[in-house]
């Protein structure tokens, strides 16, 4: 009797999902393009990234040693920043303010893995899309000789950083669901960062701060 892989049967179980989650996300915006509604909108950006969750896992399931391969390109940072907003407004709460603060205007251009660094980005901004009371705010500037991407929330913050404010908690998540969720998120942003030879950090300024570095 063959030995079933317990590894190999879960990565395709996974890659199966991600198909028929694609095969959903292309129906929702062909349909959103003939019926164009706030709600399928918001159906059609969540399938995108519970899609994307699934890459992710698959990125870290079958390159699980330290060297992840990316395939950069020279791509316009403020135009990166854009595109990532584009996609995050489209999942932006009732309510919620969602604003851009970019410093890279003048920046010809960086090479990044462009799909790669967009899902750290949305990562994060689904984080603190969940987390924040009222305001999120995308950033991008020159630092350090790098490129720094900030994501930044008037939520209660990181909880295990210093100046967590458990009061400043949205009321539907007090005594309930913790920033940390899996890990698989923030397991995923660290390898991708450091495959760039970057970094990424989380503290604490009146509300969350997520950080990108990249380096020249």
């Amino acid at each position: 009797m063959t030995a079933i892989d317990t590894d190999t049967v879960l990565a395709t179980a996974v890659h199966e999902v991600k198909n028929m989650m694609g095969e959903l996300s292309l129906n929702l915006g062909e349909y959103y393009r003939r019926h164009p509604d706030a709600e399928v909108a918001r159906m059609h950006a969540l399938s995108r990234i519970l899609q994307d969750r699934l890459v992710q896992i698959l990125i870290l399931q079958n390159q699980g040693g330290d060297q992840l391969r990316i395939n950069t390109e020279a791509i316009h940072p403020e135009e990166l920043l854009e595109e990532v907003a584009a996609d995050a407004r489209l999942m932006l709460p009732a309510g919620m303010a969602f604003e851009l603060d970019s410093g890279v205007s003048d920046v010809p251009f960086w090479f990044i893995d462009r799909y790669l660094v967009s899902q750290v980005l949305m990562n994060a901004l689904h984080n603190a899309f969940k987390f924040a009371n009222s305001r999120v705010v995308l950033g991008c500037r020159e630092e350090a000789d790098g490129l720094l991407f900030t994501i930044r929330d008037d939520g209660a913050g990181y909880p295990d950083q210093p100046g967590f404010r458990p009061e400043a908690l949205p009321q539907e998540l007090k005594g309930g669901e913790s920033r940390k969720g899996t890990g698989l998120g923030l397991r995923f942003n660290e390898r991708i960062a450091a495959a760039h030879g970057g970094r990424i950090s989380c503290s604490n300024d009146a509300g969350a701060c997520f950080a990108l570095w990249l380096p020249k």
